[in-house]
């Protein structure tokens, strides 16, 4: 990851100067890589860690797209947020959690899909004891995220 010590802010992460050791190219605008490679960030304010798997600077062919995957903690959330220019996909990989929209409650398990409307004020959290790993998409990369209060920010893991 070439930001590697750099604290990257939500609003940031589809613009990152990121990039994958071990690239394979092809075509025009083929890459190849591994998800290991990319290098995972955690949240400077809750317990999870993400990686992300597509924004322009590891796919400059992708345009405004912002796909990554987010491990949850056991009981651990995100803050109540909304979009403002995109769409929000979530695809649950593993384990069991919530999705809380505009205050109401859904269940959310392995093979789990959800599409949260832009302007939804929405959160996900997993169960307490149970992890959640959740692939997600944007439909919009390059949008405005309204947090209800700061701003999440994201480092590179301990481990990098």
């Amino acid at each position: 990851m070439s930001e590697a010590n750099d604290v990257i802010a939500h609003s940031d992460l589809s613009e990152s100067d990121l990039d994958a050791e071990d690239v394979a190219l092809g075509g025009e605008g083929t890459r190849v890589y591994h998800e290991s490679a990319v290098g995972g960030m955690d949240s400077l304010h809750d317990g999870r860690s993400k990686t992300v798997l597509v924004n322009k600077g590891l796919a400059p062919a992708a345009g405004d797209l912002l796909i990554d995957v987010v491990d949850y903690g056991p009981g651990v959330s995100c803050p109540v947020h909304h979009h403002e220019g995109t769409d929000h996909f979530f695809y649950i990989l593993e384990g069991e959690g919530v999705l809380e929209v505009e205050g109401e409650e859904l269940e959310l398990s392995q093979g789990s899909v959800a599409w949260i409307g832009e302007g939804d004020r929405h959160r996900l959290f997993a169960r307490e004891g149970q992890s959640m790993r959740v692939f997600e998409y944007f439909s919009n990369g390059d949008h405005e995220t309204v947090f209800d209060g700061n701003e999440c920010s994201w480092a590179p893991g301990a481990d990098e």
